[in-house]
């Protein structure tokens, strides 16, 4: 039995992909479609929400970046919300952490007095 789970949410010119449990080689294609299908409504923001990921290896990693990078060429905002522990590794071995945009709690990614996703 898998341990993962995606889910998001789409609010004015942002959205929100929450991965949650492990994020490995054989979910990664679910997490990839799930990313994809946001940007395809073209968001001004594209959060994601890793605070539930317990672990994430290279095919996840790849994910992310393959996302960044697609963010960077739509002119999009891209954020990740608190990856922990050996995902929060994951990302400073790489040198993620350098040049995605990363907040502590989702809060964080909304101005005070913003709507955005919730």
């Amino acid at each position: 039995m898998l341990n993962f789970d995606v889910s998001t949410e789409r609010e004015g010119d942002s959205a929100l992909v929450r991965l949650t449990g492990d994020l490995d080689i054989q979910v990664a294609e679910q997490a990839a479609t799930a990313v994809e299908e946001a940007e395809a409504g073209a968001p001004k923001l594209l959060v994601i929400d890793l605070s539930g990921l317990s672990f994430m290896d290279s095919s996840g990693m790849a994910v992310i970046a393959a996302a960044h990078a697609r963010a960077l060429d739509a002119g999009r905002r891209f954020v990740i919300v608190n990856p922990r522990g050996g995902v929060r590794r994951a990302f400073e071995v790489s040198g993620l952490d350098q040049s995605i945009e990363t907040v502590d709690e989702l809060a964080g990614v909304y101005p005070p007095g913003s709507s955005g996703a919730s």
